[in-house]
């Protein structure tokens, strides 16, 4: 994982980050729809889109105010593999301390390779997969909030790393605070139907708007649904 980081220097930076570029960087695609939102709220107070923002409030964590935020953050897990690669990762101040924010980009898109989940994910017709497989989740299960047997199993894989990756980062700034926010850009009702099923193995509430609080050990760990307008042409042409 790369310690050294540089300022963005607009939209144009965030589309550098990508894996593919040609194929994510599109009007009312998650990559765009989110490096638009956060570079349009960074000269807010809170320096975090709103709708985030209001996610937060009636919570611990509210009045959240932006210490720094990284696009493309890479999330090292265990085993062998690619990191954990959130839209953005966040460092916040909140009245409850600091926090480890996790941030999923969804627009039409699904999470991962067709919603695969964590049962789909492990199954393998090579041993050598399935068993590195098994070790890549043992670790993020570490960073899960205890549940029972199979609870996670029709859980998409991504959404489980992902979230994982909020407490992983939490721990190791040794940080009090983790959040996993979904921030959607008219998703389809079956991505919030996804993101149930993880609020349901988590044992939280999935709501819109609203984040719901959890633990995994000695770090508290909110999970939510922030829904956002598309970008408008003049916040585009502002970015360009």
């Amino acid at each position: 994982m790369n310690r050294l980081f540089i300022a963005t220097r607009g939209v144009s930076s965030w589309r550098e980050r990508l894996a593919n570029p040609d194929r994510q960087w599109k009007r009312a695609c998650s990559a765009l729809e989110t490096a638009v939102s956060w570079e349009s709220a960074s000269s807010s107070p809170a320096g975090v889109p709103e709708a985030i923002v209001e996610s937060f409030r009636g919570s611990i964590y509210a009045d959240p105010v932006l210490v720094l935020a990284i696009a493309e953050h890479k999330v090292p897990l265990a085993g062998k593999g690619g990191d954990s690669q959130c839209d953005v990762w966040a460092l916040l101040h909140s009245n409850s301390g600091g926090i480890s924010l996790s941030v999923e980009g969804k627009a039409k898109e699904g999470f991962g390779a067709g919603n695969e989940s964590l049962a789909e994910w492990l199954a393998n017709d090579k041993e050598a997969v399935q068993s590195n497989r098994r070790l890549r989740w043992e670790g993020i299960q570490k960073h899960l909030p205890p549940s029972g047997e199979n609870a996670y199993s029709q859980v998409a894989y991504q959404l489980l790393h992902r979230c994982a990756a909020a407490v992983i980062e939490a721990r190791r700034l040794r940080l009090p605070n983790a959040a996993f926010v979904v921030q959607a850009f008219e998703s389809p009702s079956e991505s919030f139907t996804e993101f149930a099923r993880l609020c349901r193995a988590l044992g939280v509430k999935a709501e819109h708007g609203r984040i719901q609080m959890t633990a995994v050990g000695d770090v508290r760990l909110g999970i939510g649904w922030a829904d956002c307008p598309l970008a408008t042409d003049s916040q585009m042409a502002a970015l360009v």
